[in-house]
């Protein structure tokens, strides 16, 4: 993402704060994050008042579609959020970034997605994930990204990673501290059925990954002549990157 201390970056979906905190740790940079969840958006205010950053970063519930662009952003950074939106509304999502970004920003996503043969089957269709873990959910498949993000704005692809395996372990790793504090979930008042339906999913999305059924992708995204940004190839100097 290019990420310097100059930079006011957006996170579309901050999920328990942890890259909030840890990419103004990193940098210095100035940060503001929306979440539709009170639960989240407390936790995240809490740790963000640990780290003593809430100078550097702003947290609010609001919704992409209402978020405060006064100022242009310089980097978007959505992480697994778009599986949320809906196959209807990712093209407003893409327009919404569109207008919120800086002309020499980047957006940048990262998403579970399903292969493009599957896709409209998928979404058409309901799974275990989308019954009880995600409900309203969808998988995008990476063609569906490409399309509606040519379609609703001016920005095009400038760098693309494949990490499913990777986040095979990250879930294996959280499947397994998950059973660890299976007494302090049972404290919060959450039953064996819950626990059973995690647990599931946990072994069904690493499973996905693990045989290349799912795939988790990391883009990022710039408009046409970003010279600001990525500058002279022949003619690079090193900048703070995160």
């Amino acid at each position: 993402a290019k990420i310097s201390k100059k930079h006011h970056i957006l996170e579309i979906g901050f999920g328990w704060g942890s890259f909030a905190v840890e990419v103004v740790k990193q940098t210095g940079c100035k940060y503001t994050g929306i979440t539709l969840s009170e639960q989240q958006l407390e936790y995240a205010q809490l740790k963000v008042e640990q780290a003593g950053l809430q100078d550097r970063i702003t947290l609010l519930l609001c919704d992409y579609r209402q978020m405060p662009n006064e100022d242009k952003y310089d980097r978007i950074i959505s992480i697994g959020m778009i599986e949320h939106v809906g196959h209807d509304y990712i093209e407003e999502f893409f327009t919404c970034c569109e207008s919120a970004l800086a002309e020499d920003g980047l957006l940048v996503l990262q998403f579970f997605s399903i292969p493009d043969e599957r896709y409209d089957s998928h979404r058409q269709s309901t799974d275990f994930m989308r019954e009880y873990i995600f409900p309203g959910g969808c998988l995008p498949a990476l063609s569906r990204i490409i399309s509606v993000m040519a379609a609703a704005s001016r920005l095009c692809v400038v760098h693309v990673e494949e990490i499913g395996i990777h986040y095979y372990q990250t879930l294996r790793c959280w499947r397994n501290n998950f059973l660890k504090n299976k007494r302090q979930i049972h404290a919060l008042g959450f039953d064996d059925k819950f626990i059973r339906a995690w647990e599931y999913y946990f072994d069904y999305c690493a499973a996905g990954f693990k045989t290349c059924t799912f795939g988790d992708y990391q883009i990022v995204f710039s408009r046409p002549g970003n010279v600001a940004t990525f500058g002279d190839p022949y003619n690079v100097t090193v900048s703070t990157v995160y």
